[in-house]
């Protein structure tokens, strides 16, 4: 039986559950593809903690040994961080390994750097479980799609976001309950910046739409919102008028050129991803001749993430077993222009928090009016008339450009709290509400 090497950095919650994974369902690889997979090298940060490996995996400190062992083709680098492991993959690429990451962040920083060198010395650069998890959303976009043109990516694809918005609408908790929750979990980190402010969802959706585009998207070019400013008055409200809210990304091909985003919007009941719960991920991808196709699943964790991994590998040996190399990039992708933010078009929802007082409704009615943005409805709600009240706007579809303009007019009047926000809604998939 032939018996092919990597070498495994990292071992942390994903490093440990692929460990694991190899070692649980080896004969699965054998069965399937008739060939062993040997771990000789596990490389760590401190070598001198004692972990649970088999006698056949030698753990080191630090990767040097790995880019040394001529018998070693593979790498899988699951150590996290964006610059630390970057010296790694360039060694490993530039001597001719292949290299499997879970590491988005490197990938949103350095992608387009990196699969180049793959390119060029004939290896590749695998990355499925870098984006949602368990979902093979990459697989679906470089294989399974390969014959469509991809129009648009509308997607959950960040757990801890969707877990906490999800605990907000069904239980009716505050957003700092409900991240203490996610923590208490592990949905959550201690720091949940990245997360929460929309950071982690913007470096998946660029390497979405870089992929499916074909160009490669600047993550300074993504728009991007977190959804810290999202209230319970806002997910009652939603509710209420028939939406859920959700931190939703997107890359949509806009004449010709990408518009990539990522903010918490209304997304109809009857839209696919409105159903997606708790830390699930789920990828709506519309394309020419297939049409909209959903992809949903868990989207973080150790186990899912490992499933992306082992899923690369599969590929990897089958192309050296065969002798083949596939190469999903013949080279650097050349840089995508920005489709401009200010002519995205969208349904818009308001929320302004304001004083009790005449003459609150004329002030964004008129504004409104004389922006060019037609509104649908208007609610107002207040429980102590001595406090602000609530006033919500739905509108039509507008520029952001107008919105904007609107929006910041009407925050700057008399009696508009600075508390007031506006989100955007999604459409159906079919274009109905």
């Amino acid at each position: 039986m032939d018996r092919v090497r990597i070498g495994l950095v990292g071992f942390g919650t994903v490093g440990g559950s692929f460990y694991r994974l190899l070692t649980a369902n080896a004969g699965e690889f054998e069965r399937r593809l008739g060939v062993a997979v040997d771990v000789p090298w596990l490389a760590v940060r401190d070598a001198s903690r004692p972990r649970n490996v088999a006698p056949g995996t030698r753990v080191v400190q630090g990767w040097q040994a790995i880019l040394d062992d001529n018998d070693l083709p593979i790498v899988v680098e699951l150590a996290g961080g964006a610059e630390a492991p970057l010296p790694l993959v360039r060694e490993a690429l530039s001597r001719g390994k292949h290299v499997i990451t879970a590491n988005k962040a490197l990938l949103s920083a350095h992608g387009r750097e990196l699969l180049a060198l793959a390119a060029e010395n004939g290896v590749e650069l695998k990355f499925e479980a870098a984006v949602c998890g368990g979902i093979p959303i990459i697989k679906v976009l470089s294989e399974s799609l390969l014959g469509n043109r991809v129009r648009s990516i509308v997607g959950i694809v960040n757990g801890t976001t969707n877990y906490i918005l999800t605990r907000m609408t069904e239980e009716r908790l505050s957003f700092a309950e409900a991240l203490a929750e996610a923590q208490k979990k592990g949905f959550a980190e201690a720091d949940p910046t990245l997360d929460v402010s929309g950071g982690d969802a913007a470096q998946k959706i660029g390497l979405l739409g870089s992929l499916a585009f074909g160009c490669w998207i600047d993550p300074a070019c993504v728009l991007t919102e977190g959804i810290t400013t999202v209230e319970q008055k806002d997910i009652e409200f939603c509710q209420a008028s028939g939406f859920q809210i959700k931190l939703v990304a997107q890359a949509r091909l806009m004449d010709g050129v990408p518009l990539v985003t990522v903010f918490p919007a209304l997304v109809p009941l009857d839209h696919p991803l409105a159903g997606v719960r708790n830390e699930f991920n789920g990828v709506l991808v519309d394309s020419d001749y297939l049409g909209p196709s959903m992809y949903e699943g868990r989207g973080a964790g150790g186990n899912p993430t490992a499933s992306s991994v082992a899923s690369d590998l599969g590929d990897l040996l089958k192309g050296i077993l065969s002798k083949q190399v596939r190469r999903p990039f013949a080279g650097a992708l050349p840089l995508a222009a920005a489709f401009p933010q200010g002519r995205m078009r969208s349904r818009y929802y308001f929320h302004f928090v304001t004083a009790n007082r005449p003459g609150i409704w004329a002030l964004v009615t008129g504004v409104c009016a004389e922006t060019g943005i037609n509104i649908e409805s208007v609610h107002q709600k207040w429980e102590d008339k001595s406090k602000p009240s609530d006033l919500y706007v739905l509108v039509d579809e507008a520029e952001e450009s107008q919105v904007r303009l609107a929006f910041s007019r009407i925050t700057a009047a008399e009696g508009i709290r600075p508390a007031s926000h506006y989100l955007r809604i999604v459409p159906s998939p079919a274009g109905g509400r």
